[in-house]
């Protein structure tokens, strides 16, 4: 068996209100748990962009991973209608000045309530899709309906859907058939057989590896795909080279 590269693209640091991991608040506990799971690479958010207010951190994301090549960032982002965030234009502008390649947005009223539909958030889609910007969408967040309706309305940008589980997969597999548009990351995937069947049904393309540490360890994540049933190739792919392809198309 190969060693696989495994490159992360579900992370976070700062204080979770439950950690499993007590020891993770900061870079350096990520890259320990990093290097006991065995993880090169993270793309990585802040905790306080997602529960707090997004361009607080955002910042501190960035000065946090200043010189942690291994550690890339990913903002959390708003519609700009509120004047919190630039309109579209500048904030690709930010975003390529600090060379962050992926996004994610919390819509739901509980995080940072706004509708993720085009009469909202329909010129911020429409800019990231333009740049091939991969979207992070956690599930936890956002219904399938609204998952199905970006996908529709901007086939060229590449959604992300993190925290989705086996249970989903009435929704996952429809919409696998009708978009190319569509990534899957894994870290609840945590039941036998789940890995295979996607890969046998749509190949291995599609999915991403993700531990969503610090809510969960990043060596159960590496265990479900290292012992799957399915050839070394595809482990690879779905470890790291899919997500490496996805960021190479940014900013060309």
């Amino acid at each position: 068996m190969s060693k696989l590269k495994f490159f992360d693209c579900n992370c976070s640091i700062g204080r979770v209100i439950y950690p499993h991991l007590k020891d993770i608040p900061d870079v350096k506990g990520l890259q320990k748990e990093m290097q006991t799971a065995g993880i090169e690479e993270a793309l990585v958010y802040h905790i306080v962009a997602r529960d707090g207010y997004p361009p607080d951190g955002n910042s501190m994301l960035m000065e946090q991973t200043k010189g942690f090549k291994e550690l890339h960032p990913a903002w959390v982002v708003l519609p700009h209608h509120t004047g919190e965030m630039p309109p579209p234009e500048e904030l690709l502008r930010q975003m390529k000045e600090n060379n962050v390649k992926a996004v994610r947005v919390y819509p739901k009223l509980n995080y940072h309530s706004f509708s993720i539909s085009e009469w909202c958030a329909g010129d911020l889609l429409g800019a990231l899709e333009e740049e091939r910007i991969p979207l992070i969408l956690d599930m936890e967040t956002v219904i399938w309906d609204e998952v199905h309706t970006v996908l529709n309305n901007h086939k060229q940008l590449p959604v992300i859907t993190a925290t989705c589980n086996y249970r989903n997969n009435r929704y996952i597999y429809p919409l696998l058939e009708k978009f190319d548009n569509l990534f899957i990351e894994l870290s609840r995937f945590f039941s036998a057989g789940v890995i295979e069947d996607i890969v046998k049904r749509f190949g291995s393309r599609p999915l991403l590896f993700g531990s969503n540490m610090p809510q969960f360890t990043g060596t159960a994540a590496v265990s479900m795909l290292t012992y799957s049933n399915i050839n070394e190739k595809d482990k690879q792919l779905i470890a790291g080279t899919n997500l490496h392809n996805l960021l190479k198309e940014v900013w060309k």
